[in-house]
């Protein structure tokens, strides 16, 4: 059992200090947000909503929000006692709030309400869009869909919860702040008396995970109960006295240790001077002047200390566990520092496979919020398996499964066009996979236009040489498609309505789309076939939308050798009868080097040809892009590990993205380096022909030692609430073949609040440019195997030096304030 130390708080902070830690700088009253904000104010008033669950089934509730305990609430429905009806979301949980049809429900239902208003035009719309809003809450992104009796009021909602979302965000990055600790005491407090006994308290901590010492606690509550205020004859305290009761817990024994190292002799405050040493030689921070030092002790020190230019341990605590000694390096979280200059293919690029989907690949939902989510995460290309639709309209879904579906213009327009560039400003790729027939290819086009026409890369071809740079196509959209198609297989049954489709075999190889019903007048071309002595016939795709297909047109792969080729001209045409005074394109035989050309393997034929010719492999990725995908037998939307595919210049490797596997956990890794723009600098090696990279047993490229100290607010795994976490450590490093790493730590046992381990480990790399290094954190279990609690990953060549804290993910998002503190050296 761990046990909190017992110290007095004049050990921990001078008594006339405990007032004055960050955590006391508000009062308590500001929790709650300013009630002249109007937005706010109408929404704690609450109002009476319509509940959208599905095109026909509509729920008449009262909703409003409780600022005070941070909670969106409404009227239970009369569901028997059984059922268990959860009558509240925590703003905590909302990520989102969208004003009209922003939803997939919504988006049915609107489309629904339009064909009845065009059926009878008389009939009144009883669905009118700027009366619609939607709360996206949940780790799941689900939606709330509700609709107002007038568009002032779903205005003021949809501003109202923004604003709650911003303050909660906020509040979010230091969990001690008193917004979070108020939270915390009121739901503690059930009986609404203002104040927790004993007892109380040991229970809140115990949803905090964290099992403690009852002695010990008892002391540290007798020491926090400065009003001597009783509850029912028990000792209680305040909200106040809370923030000081769990602030004593909050004690750090290695930034205590760091702090007395640098401290002046007393041990009560640190000079300038002594934090300018602290920061230069255990962070291996250059050039810090005493200006520098002083700015730093303003910035975090609540005390009055700080007007004379020192620092407390309540300030150098702050400090510590400030965003600036996060463990990526501060250079590469925010800022692109990569030079941008240089052709696409000279880039890695983030990618996501079947980026509808939100589960596995065979019975899981197409959703826009799969788009959403890759897209806000930083992907820059995007997926789309497009396939004839009901009332001529294109839908995507996973041909030959049992998948949803959900129309192209509804992710064109509620995904693409508002999220496309708010991550990140460099080009997003649309990879098609056109199973269209050519009436519905020309409405796609029309789609397109529509929504995002603005953005489309439209470049001439001809004569271009290398690809463009992405700093040259800066908030660009690039169509990555077939310009021609066999004309000579068939299309499977496209679904005909939003329901599932019949099931069929299972899904084939990727982009072998196929057309059907193409209209007898289109041109056809006899083509030979390379791999075959049967003639094959080609057809060109609708020319609204072979125009949107320039920089990245996908082609069938024939070999390196054909590849370095120079292309034939077999034959052009002019067909007036489709396309009006349009001359089609020379058509060229495959395996043309053109550098606009782009080839996707299967991750299984990937690495035949990198075992067969690696160096080739590089070659031909200096000049054209190469997309990676999963094998078709990966149903359950398993991932590969990319780097054997990074490590010989593939672009595109896409992954599913809604896969929380640990190959996805070092791909957001890899990809957290410049910015977070998606987009990655290849090693010179890559590049400029040195390939391959000479990898000398007697010179070592990177050293780095890892010192495993300790974690903080490990949340709790599984169901028990009583249940506490036995957490421990593992650190993988995978990347080039020569510098795979493993290690881990022993377990410690109860103990998620504030485990420590203290380990040590280090590792030697060859080629850390490719190296992603990914720290996990577990729940070690008698019986079974180890659950995961989260984890982080981060470039090797990009962890800082010195003592950093890692902030822990899971399925992609951050888990609030759960950390390990680690060295690194």
């Amino acid at each position: 059992m761990a046990v909190v130390s017992a110290q007095t708080p004049s050990s921990i902070y001078p008594s006339h200090l405990l007032q004055e830690t960050p955590e006391f700088q508000d009062v308590i009253a500001s929790s709650p947000p300013p009630t002249d904000d109007a937005d706010v104010a109408a929404v704690r008033v609450g109002t009476v909503l319509w509940k959208l669950r599905s095109s026909n089934a509509w729920y008449r509730r009262r909703y409003w929000v409780d600022t005070q305990n941070m909670r969106l609430h409404y009227e239970p429905s009369h569901k028997p006692f059984w059922c268990n009806a959860k009558t509240h979301i925590d703003i905590l949980d909302i990520k989102d709030a969208r004003l009209g049809w922003k939803t997939d429900i919504f988006n049915l239902a609107g489309r629904l309400a339009e064909k009845k208003r065009a059926k009878d035009p008389q009939r009144p719309l009883m669905l009118k869009e700027d009366c619609c809003f939607s709360i996206i809450h949940g780790r799941e992104n689900k939606s709330l869909d509700l609709v107002a009796g007038d568009p002032d009021i779903a205005a003021t909602w949809v501003r109202g919860f923004k604003s709650l979302i911003t303050a909660v965000q906020a509040v979010q990055k230091r969990r001690s702040d008193q917004q979070w600790l108020k939270l915390l005491f009121n739901k503690a407090d059930k009986d609404g008396s203002g104040a927790l006994s004993f007892d109380e308290c040991c229970q809140l901590l115990l949803q905090l995970n964290m099992k403690i010492d009852p002695e010990a606690a008892l002391k540290l509550f007798q020491i926090s109960n400065v009003r001597k205020r009783k509850i029912k004859g028990e000792d209680a305290i305040d909200a106040e006295e809370f923030i000081q009761f769990y602030q004593l817990l909050l004690v750090r024994p290695e930034i205590e240790t760091l702090f007395r190292k640098y401290s002046e002799d007393d041990g009560a405050s640190m000079s300038p001077n002594g934090l300018r040493q602290f920061l230069e030689k255990e962070q291996s921070m250059k050039d810090v002047n005493a200006e520098f030092a002083v700015g730093l002790i303003r910035r975090f020190d609540p005390s009055p200390s700080k007007e004379m230019g020192r620092m407390t341990l309540a300030g150098f605590t702050a400090l510590m566990t400030s965003p600036m000694f996060e463990v990526l390096d501060e250079s590469q979280r925010d800022k692109v520092v990569h030079d941008m200059t240089h052709p696409l293919s000279h880039y890695y690029i983030a990618s996501s496979h079947n980026t509808y989907l939100t589960g596995n690949q065979l019975t899981s939902e197409s959703s826009i919020e799969a788009y959403i989510t890759v897209l806000k995460n930083g992907c820059r290309c995007i997926e789309l398996d497009l396939w004839d639709g009901p009332d001529g309209e294109p839908v995507i879904y996973h041909g030959n499964t049992l998948t949803g579906t959900v129309p192209v213009k509804d992710v064109l327009n509620d995904a693409i066009k508002p999220f496309a560039f708010k991550t990140s400003t460099y080009p997003l790729f649309l990879s098609f996979e056109n199973h269209l027939c050519l009436e519905q290819q020309a409405v796609l086009a029309t789609q397109i236009k529509d929504a995002i026409g603005d953005f489309l890369c439209l470049m001439d071809v001809a004569d271009m040489k290398e690809l463009p740079s992405p700093e040259q196509l800066r908030n660009k959209i690039i169509i990555k498609a077939k310009k021609y198609v066999s004309s000579g297989s068939h299309n499977a049954p496209s679904p005909t309505s939003n329901s599932s489709p019949a099931p069929s075999p299972p899904p084939g190889k990727e982009e072998q789309p196929a057309e059907k019903n193409q209209s007898s007048s289109q041109p056809v071309v006899p083509l030979p076939d390379a791999n075959s002595s049967k003639e094959k016939t080609y057809q060109p795709i609708a020319k609204d939308l072979f125009d949107m297909v320039n920089i990245c047109e996908a082609v069938k792969f024939h070999g390196f050798a054909n590849s370095l080729k120079k292309g034939k001209t077999l034959i052009s045409f002019f067909s007036s009868s489709f396309f009006t005074l349009y001359l089609f394109q020379l058509l060229k035989l495959n395996g043309t080097d053109k550098c606009y050309h782009i080839s996707s393997f299967s991750e299984g034929k990937a690495l035949e040809l990198i075992t067969e010719s690696s160096e080739d492999f590089v070659r031909h990725t200096t000049r054209q892009l190469v997309r990676i995908y999963p094998a078709a037998t990966r149903t359950t939307s398993s991932n590969f590990s990319p780097f054997p595919h990074w490590a010989v210049g593939s672009q595109v490797v896409a992954l599913n993205y809604q896969t929380n596997s640990k190959e996805m956990r070092m791909y957001r890794g890899f990809f957290r380096q410049n910015g977070n723009c998606g987009y990655v600098l290849k090693p010179q090696y890559l590049i400029n022909n040195t390939f391959p990279l000479p990898l000398e047993h007697d010179k070592l490229q990177k050293y780095l030692k890892v010192r495993i100290i300790s974690g903080q607010y490990l949340p709790k795994v599984g169901e028990n609430e009583n249940s506490i976490v036995d957490p421990y450590v593992t650190i993988k490093i995978l990347g080039h073949t020569a510098d795979t790493f493993s290690f881990r730590t022993r377990v410690v046992s109860n103990n998620g609040f504030n485990p420590y381990w203290d380990e040590s480990v280090e590792v030697f790399l060859r080629a850390p440019e490719l190296a992603v290094i990914c720290f996990t954190v577990k729940d070690s279990q008698t019986i079974g195997a180890s659950r995961f609690i989260g984890s982080y990953s981060l470039p090797v060549n990009h962890i800082s030096p010195g003592y950093r804290h890692v902030p822990l993910v899971r399925n992609g998002e951050p888990l609030s304030s759960a950390t390990i503190c680690i060295q690194v050296e």
